[in-house]
């Protein structure tokens, strides 16, 4: 009996001594919400005031990237500190472990990473196949960051961004979110988050990616980037980029630009659907998008009587709209096939999971197949409202 006591009593007491062993008190963590990562340049190296001045990191053989983080003054934001509304660190080395490792030894609070918005990489990287392959690697075996978060790329380098000053928002990450989610409204930027480009990358080897640029105080995402083959092989534009989140059933809303007679006509698209399908007809592949789209008569011409309320003159906005935007998404369809031979739709993993018989004939020619394909385009645009009239 007096045993059970005791280990009774010895239970009761360690539940009671316990702790958290591993407890970061919430004002020493540096809560990181947006990374930097470049290609190392010797040249600016030796320029790059806030990196290490250690031997080791001075040493150019051992140096591949360049990472910055930033993370904000929460004393600043709160209203009860002074200072720069945000701290910025930069470091280099052979890997991403090695840079964080001496990060840590630099910044007097404990980096954290559950909260990061966005990791930015330069084009000079992301144009490096072996170094981007790392660097995805490295991301996607971390624990802390997760798959909902952007990964994006910048035609210049990545630590120009997190040096931008905004004057809207002083935490970068949460700007760069809000602005991501703005922009998904004109669908003239990539809806894609890092899970999505991992699993592309994984299924087909070809993934679109954000493009976000800056000046010297403002943000601009627009556009996106094409990685084929585990690296960027080039740009999309704004309007491009909205005819492939077509061809991904990935509109929100967006307006489109429809000419009439001798008038611009804009069309505010509030509802759409899209259709895709690879088949094969007469020994050649096919892969058709079927759209259906709604949308409203943003603007017509003051002091026209009549035009927007006939029927007649509706229906044949709706056909020019309509064919107007088939040879949109072609076009941008044949650019992708021409310029970068980059299965973007995903063409080879439909007939993979729907027409595995084709799939086996053409499955080990794919990457020269694909840029023979032909595409059709059906598109239904039906416009349901007009505005306020006379």
């Amino acid at each position: 009996m007096r045993k059970w006591r005791m280990l009774c009593i010895g239970i009761i007491s360690s539940l009671l001594i316990t702790g958290c062993w591993d407890k970061v008190e919430i004002e020493k963590r540096a809560f990181v919400a947006l990374i930097g990562i470049d290609k190392f340049d010797s040249k600016d190296g030796k320029k790059n005031k806030d990196s290490d001045k250690t031997k080791e990191s001075q040493d150019i053989s051992r140096n591949k990237y360049v990472i910055t983080i930033a993370y904000p003054n929460t004393g600043v934001i709160a209203g009860k500190g002074e200072g720069e509304s945000k701290y910025i660190y930069a470091s280099v080395g052979q890997n991403i472990r090695d840079i964080l490792g001496s990060l840590n030894n630099r910044i007097a609070r404990v980096m954290f990473f559950r909260h990061t918005k966005a990791i930015v990489l330069g084009k000079a990287l992301a144009s490096d196949e072996k170094m981007l392959r790392e660097v995805l690697d490295a991301i996607e075996r971390s624990p802390e960051i997760g798959r909902k978060i952007n990964l994006m790329i910048t035609p210049g380098e990545a630590k120009e961004i997190l040096n931008t000053s905004t004057k809207d928002e002083p935490v970068l990450g949460l700007f760069i979110r809000e602005l991501m989610e703005q922009s998904k409204r004109s669908a003239r930027m990539a809806d894609a988050d890092f899970g999505y480009i991992l699993r592309s990358l994984h299924e087909s080897k070809v993934a679109i990616t954000p493009r976000i640029l800056s000046s010297k105080d403002q943000f601009k995402i627009a556009g996106s980037a094409v990685l084929k083959n585990f690296k960027m092989v080039g740009e999309l534009g704004e309007l491009e980029t909205r005819n492939v989140m077509f061809m991904f059933d990935k509109i929100q809303s967006t307006v489109i630009n429809v000419k009439v007679d001798d008038l611009i006509i804009p069309i505010g698209m509030t509802d759409s659907k899209t259709k895709m399908k690879v088949f094969e007809k007469d020994g050649e592949l096919y892969t058709s998008f079927d759209i259906e789209a709604e949308g409203d008569l943003e603007q017509h011409m003051f002091e026209v009587k009549g035009q927007p309320l006939d029927n007649k003159y509706i229906q044949k906005v709706e056909k020019i709209a309509s064919k107007t935007f088939e040879k949109q998404i072609e076009a941008t369809y044949k650019k992708i096939q021409k310029d970068f031979g980059a299965d973007l739709v995903q063409a080879g993993e439909y007939l993979r999971k729907h027409e595995p018989d084709t799939w086996k004939k053409v499955e080990k020619d794919w990457d020269e197949i694909f840029p023979t394909t032909k595409v059709k385009v059906n598109v239904a645009i039906k416009i349901r409202r007009i505005g306020v009239t006379q």
